[in-house]
C-alpha cells in the first residue's frame, strides 16, 4: 500500500505537464538569449513538441511501473499521467489539445513586444535564480518555499510569472509572496518592485502592479493562517487521523485527485 501511495503521489495531469513544459521551454529560451543565441517562435514550438512527445510517451508506455522502469531512473523522474493511470478516454485527443495550447503560449510570448523588451535588455540585469534549488525564506519562523519564473532589474526591479491558465484571485497573492522572497534574497523593497503576471493564452495579457504595505501584511497573515491549519490536522509524530480529512462533497472534485485509487468514497475519473 505504501508503494501505491508513493506511485500516486508522483502522478501529474496533462494540464500540469503542459504548464511545466511551457515554463521549461521559456527558461531554455532565456538561457539561449543569455548566451547570445537567437530564439524564434518556430524553435520554441519544436522544443514543446519534442518534450510533449517524450514525456507523454513515458507515461503511455508506463515506464513508472516497477516492471518497466529503466535502470537508474527514479519513479519521481518519470512522467506518469493521471489520465493514463486511471484510463481516461480520448487520450490522443487530449494530448493534441495540450500541445496546441502549449504552442499558442510560447508563440504568443516569443512574438510579443514584452518578450522583445526582455531579449533586447542586458542579461547582466537578470536576477540569478538557481534552477536546481528550491528557494525558501522565513516568515516569522515559517520556512516558505517559492519558485520564481524570472526576475530582472532593467530600469526597475521586476518579478515575472508566466501563466498558462486563466487568471484567478490567487495570482496576485502569489506574486506578492515572491516580492517578499526578493526582499530576503536580493534586498528588493516589495512596494518598489514591479510584479507581472503574464497570461500566455488565448492572447498575451500582462497585468503589472506593485504591492501595498497592507497587501503584504495580508499575505503574511495568510501564510501564517494556512500553516496553522496544516498543523492542526497533521500530527508531529505518528499517523494522521483520517477523520480530519473528509471525502469531498462534490464528485467533480474527485476527477483529478491523484489518490482516488485508494479512496473508499472515490468516483474514478473515467466516469467523467
Amino acid at each position: 500500500m505504501r508503494w501505491r501511495i508513493y506511485e500516486m503521489r508522483c502522478l501529474t495531469t496533462l494540464t500540469m505537464l503542459r504548464g511545466q513544459i511551457v515554463h521549461g521551454v521559456i527558461a531554455g529560451a532565456l538561457r539561449s538569449i543569455r548566451y547570445g543565441q537567437s530564439v524564434t517562435p518556430k524553435m520554441v514550438k519544436e522544443s514543446v513538441t519534442a518534450l510533449i512527445r517524450e514525456q507523454y510517451g513515458e507515461s503511455a508506455r508506463k515506464l513508472w511501473h516497477i516492471d518497466n522502469r529503466p535502470p537508474g531512473r527514479k519513479l519521481s523522474s518519470i512522467t506518469s499521467l493521471v489520465e493514463h493511470y486511471y484510463n481516461l478516454p480520448n487520450m490522443n485527443e487530449r494530448a493534441r489539445d495540450a500541445q496546441q495550447v502549449a504552442w499558442l503560449c510560447v508563440e504568443n510570448l516569443i512574438s510579443s513586444d514584452f518578450w522583445k523588451e526582455i531579449a533586447e535588455g542586458s542579461p547582466s540585469t537578470w536576477a540569478e535564480i538557481e534552477e536546481e534549488s528550491f528557494p525558501s525564506f522565513d516568515i516569522d519562523g515559517i520556512q516558505v518555499y517559492t519558485k520564481i519564473d524570472f526576475a530582472h532589474s532593467n530600469g526597475k526591479n521586476t518579478i515575472i510569472d508566466w501563466k498558462t491558465g486563466a487568471s484567478n484571485e490567487q495570482d496576485r497573492k502569489q506574486l506578492i509572496l515572491y516580492s517578499m522572497y526578493a526582499k530576503a534574497k536580493w534586498e528588493w523593497e516589495p512596494c518598489e518592485t514591479t510584479l507581472a503576471a503574464v497570461y500566455l493564452q488565448p492572447e498575451l495579457k500582462v497585468e503589472q502592479f506593485s504591492p501595498t504595505e497592507d497587501e503584504i501584511a495580508q499575505v503574511r497573515a495568510g501564510v501564517k493562517e494556512s500553516f496553522q491549519q496544516m498543523m492542526d490536522v497533521e500530527p508531529a509524530y505518528g499517523p494522521a487521523d483520517v477523520a480530519n480529512f473528509p471525502i469531498a462533497e462534490s464528485r467533480r472534485d474527485c476527477a483529478w485527485c491523484r489518490f482516488q485509487g485508494i479512496c473508499e468514497g472515490r468516483v474514478l475519473s473515467s466516469e467523467f
